[in-house]
C-alpha cells in the first residue's frame, strides 16, 4: 500500500465533495469521493489509522455508536426523500484503504431490487458535486444542532 485513501482524507490531502460534514478529533464523517451513485452515501472512519474494529481506543469505541446514530438520523432528516433503510457497512479491504471506515449508505425507494444489501455497491453513475456539497451543508448543520 502506498497511501491509505482514508488517511489521505482525514488529512486534507484529498478533498472529499462537500468537504468534512463532521470532525470531533476522534471520528470524520464525509460524503464518498467520486464516482458516487447516490446522494447521500457517506464515510464515517476513525481520524488515526486503524485497521481492526477492536483496535479502536476506549474512547473511539464509546463514541461511535452515538455518533453513528446522530449521522443516521441527520441523513434521513436531511435528504431531499427519505430513505426506506439505511445500510451501514465496513469492509475496510480495498488495495488503497485498509482503514476501518463506515459506509453509512440510503437505499431509496426507487434503487433496483437488485442493488440492496451489500450488492448497493454494484449501483453506476456519479451524483453531481453541488449536489452533494448543499446535502454536506444541511448534514453539518444539523449534526450541529445535535446532542453528543
Amino acid at each position: 500500500m502506498t497511501q491509505c485513501l482514508a488517511c489521505l482524507v482525514n488529512s486534507g490531502e484529498q478533498s472529499p465533495p462537500g468537504g468534512v460534514i463532521w470532525n470531533d478529533g476522534l471520528w470524520q464523517v464525509d460524503h464518498r469521493v467520486h464516482p458516487c451513485p447516490t446522494l447521500g452515501w457517506l464515510i464515517v472512519k476513525p481520524i488515526r489509522h486503524v485497521e481492526f474494529f477492536d483496535d479502536l481506543t476506549p474512547e473511539e469505541a464509546s463514541r461511535f455508536g452515538s455518533l453513528l446514530k446522530r449521522v443516521t438520523a441527520a441523513l434521513r432528516a436531511c435528504l431531499p426523500e427519505s430513505p426506506v433503510k439505511v445500510y451501514t457497512i465496513l469492509f475496510a479491504e480495498s488495495a488503497d484503504c485498509p482503514h476501518i471506515h463506515f459506509h453509512v449508505v440510503p437505499r431509496m425507494k426507487d434503487h433496483p431490487v437488485e442493488f440492496r444489501g451489500p450488492h448497493v455497491f454494484g449501483l453506476s453513475g456519479d451524483i453531481a458535486t453541488d449536489e452533494i456539497e448543499q446535502l454536506a451543508q444541511r448534514l453539518r448543520s444539523e449534526l450541529s444542532g445535535s446532542p453528543a
